[in-house]
Formats: C-alpha cells, structure tokens, sequence
C-alpha cells in the first residue's frame, strides 16, 4: 500500500486512518475561484464501527507528502459518505467541502454603520463563518458612506465585498484570501525534472471572466505546498519562470501520486 515513501493519513473527527494502514485514494481540488473546493476520499474495508461514526459536518483533514515532508492538503467537512462492495473490498466513499456546515448552509445578516469599510466587514463575516483570513491585500477598500448590510451565505457574501475591492477570493483549509489578480504566496519551490516535475508544462489557453487565460498544464510529484495562489518557478527545457497556482487537484489513485497544476 505504500510506495516510495508516500505518506498519507486520513483524519475523521477524532478517527485517523494511515495509508500504511489502508488502501487509500482521494482526489483534492484547489481553485482560486470563490466555489468552495471539494475532497472525494476512498478508504477500504473500514469496520462497521468507523463507518457508523461518519456523519454530515464531521470535520475532515488529509495530510499527504514522502517521508518527512507531509503537510495539510485539505481541511474540511464531511457531506456525504457511503459504502459499496467490489469483489472483496468494502469501499466507503466519503465526499468533503473545504468549510464548515454553518458557513455552507446558515443565512447570514448583519447590519453596519456608516463608514465602515469593507475590510472590516470581510473580517467580520469570515470570523462569524468560522474562518480566519489567510490574506487581506485589498486593490481597494470602499468605506460605506450609509453604512451595508449583508445577507445571504457567507460565500455569497464574501464573494460580493471581494467584488467592491476589485480582489479575486477563494477559500482553502478553512481560511479566506482576499487578493489582487496576480497575488499570492511565493512557496520558493523550483519545479524540475529531478525536483518533482513529471514530463513537460503543455500550453493552455482558456476564457474566464470575459479574459483569455493562457498558461501551462503541469503534473508534479505530489506536493503538499500547492494551493490555489502558490507562486513558484518552473525550470524545464522549454518552459522557464515563475508562476502561480491557478487551479489544480491533489490525486492519489493506484500508482498516482501527483499534484496537477494550471499555472499562470
């Protein structure tokens, strides 16, 4: 079950689950859109016990990496769990949202005065979704001259104030960033072909928001550092520089161990 050194532990509430224990397989997303990302883990032949202890909004971590240097690829909450035979094996798929029930499903209102400005109220809202704020680097931050007031879901609302900053939002491991477009946490990682990288960046062109994205389509060796907004550097044969996460996926299944990577 376990090969060259890969690690991976699932935690369900207060249950963990070890790869060298388990077979395990699970598929991460990371974007840098403000949909909240989701997890779908596979563990087999868990007991009737373990099984009977999953529920909706159980809280969700997925620690994966080689040898010593394992991290935090995602940290959420369950919303859907079942079990199914193939041959011998007794699989129980269980699928998570990077955030908590109350921020996914309870309606929000708040009032605030006169002058308050929208970072303040982003604070706000976050905290009362359980999140704290991963970054707060606003292109502008309006002062409300009458005062807002927000309803809704806290995503909804999150992602309407990130709108008056001119700022791209997204969520991951139970944090809210709020950034410029090209913003984001430099991981000083050099990708290489004998530092993780797999095969060659292939181009990519794509429309989003009413803009041609262009970019590289990249697979690595599996790394926990990748997120949405991760910038890092490239250094293959043809393609050389540094880039940002924009969107990608953390995989283990069979043989696969790999972080895909769109990187703009």
């Amino acid at each position: 079950m376990e090969q060259f050194g890969r690690r991976a532990e699932v935690i369900l509430g207060s249950s963990s689950y070890m790869l060298h224990r388990f077979k395990i397989e699970f598929n991460v997303e990371f974007d840098d859109q403000p949909d909240l990302n989701h997890a779908e883990i596979k563990i087999y032949n868990l007991s009737s016990n373990s099984i009977n202890q999953l529920g909706e909004g159980l809280p969700v971590i997925l620690n994966a990496g080689y040898q010593q240097d394992v991290g935090g690829i995602f940290l959420g909450a369950l919303y859907k769990h079942y079990t199914e035979w193939s041959g011998v094996d007794k699989i129980t798929t269980i699928k998570a949202v990077d955030a908590s029930d109350q921020l996914r499903k309870l309606p929000f209102s708040r009032s605030y005065k006169a002058g308050t400005n929208a970072g303040q109220i982003i604070t706000d809202v976050a905290r009362a979704g359980g999140l704290s704020v991963g970054a707060l680097s606003l292109p502008r931050n309006p002062s409300y001259s009458r005062g807002k007031t927000v309803n809704g879901r806290i995503p909804t609302i999150l992602k309407e104030l990130a709108r008056d900053c001119g700022a791209k939002f997204h969520i991951a491991k139970g944090q809210a960033f709020f950034r410029g477009g090209r913003d984001g946490d430099n991981i000083r990682f050099r990708f290489t072909p004998t530092r993780g990288l797999i095969g060659s960046p292939e181009p990519f062109e794509e429309e989003r928001d009413e803009r041609i994205i262009r970019g590289y389509n990249m697979t690595a060796l599996l790394n926990h550092r990748i997120q949405a907004d991760s910038i890092f550097n490239i250094e293959s044969r043809y393609v050389n520089g540094q880039y940002r996460a924009m969107e990608g996926s953390h995989v283990l299944a069979g043989n696969d161990f790999y972080t895909h990577i769109k990187a703009v």
